[in-house]
């Protein structure tokens, strides 16, 4: 995971959440979409982490 992937991810969940328009409920059924949608790329993003962790666990396992 570089550093470069996880900028994108941040900024991509930056840009959701700043769309989101907390103040009109006419688009209250829209805003929840973004925040849906928000919280789902940072669930994706909290899996990789993990993933990443047990691979460097892993690696540092083998070299013992």
């Amino acid at each position: 995971m570089t550093i470069n992937h996880i900028y994108n991810i941040v900024v991509n969940t930056m840009n959701k959440l700043e769309n989101i328009d907390f103040i009109s409920l006419d688009k209250r059924k829209y805003n929840q979409q973004q925040l849906n949608e928000a919280y789902k790329i940072l669930d994706n993003f909290k899996d990789e982490l993990i993933r990443e962790n047990i691979k460097n666990k892993q690696k540092g396992a083998q070299k013992i």
